[in-house]
């Protein structure tokens, strides 16, 4: 384990957020609201409210840590993160911002680490990033994201 953590060092910029899968996500965000007392507003919804998709997403930080809960919607993405072992509670994955996505899954692939899970064909591209979760098979169990941002959202 070791070696994985020398190895995608170098390609970690910092941690992307936390995230969190929640049964129900107005609920979670409603309860995150009143306990850390952030304004309903300062959440970011993706999709967009209202609109109908299979999983939605709710960003929002606190002290700096950003924060993400997810609401599987349809069958397959509930099936496969509440049987995940935390998907019923508590922290679901540790995603990394990483300056060149197709770079750390090379020297990673090299050590016999594997995109896979909910991204098991790899990189996955929207919305201004590129994504992929890392196959916890592969990892001892832990789930990773990595995102590379657009160049503009590098911060």
């Amino acid at each position: 384990m070791n070696d994985l953590a020398a190895t995608l060092a170098d390609h970690i910029i910092a941690p992307a957020h936390i995230g969190f899968i929640v049964p129900d996500l107005q609920q979670a965000v409603a309860n995150a609201c009143a306990v850390y007392g952030i304004a309903p507003d300062s959440v970011e919804y993706q999709p967009e409210r209202g609109e109908d998709a299979p999983t939605l997403f709710a960003f929002f930080s606190v002290g700096g840590l950003a924060f993400e809960y997810i609401e599987p919607r349809d069958e397959h993405f509930r099936k496969i993160l509440f049987e995940m072992p935390s998907g019923s509670a508590g922290i679901n994955h540790v995603a990394w911002r990483v300056r060149d996505i197709e770079g750390a899954l090379q020297r990673l692939h090299e050590q016999g680490i594997a995109p896979g899970h909910v991204t098991p064909d790899g990189v996955v591209s929207f919305g201004g990033k590129k994504m992929v979760y890392l196959d916890p098979a592969t990892t001892g169990g832990l789930v990773i994201e990595l995102i590379e941002y657009a160049e503009t959202q590098q911060g």
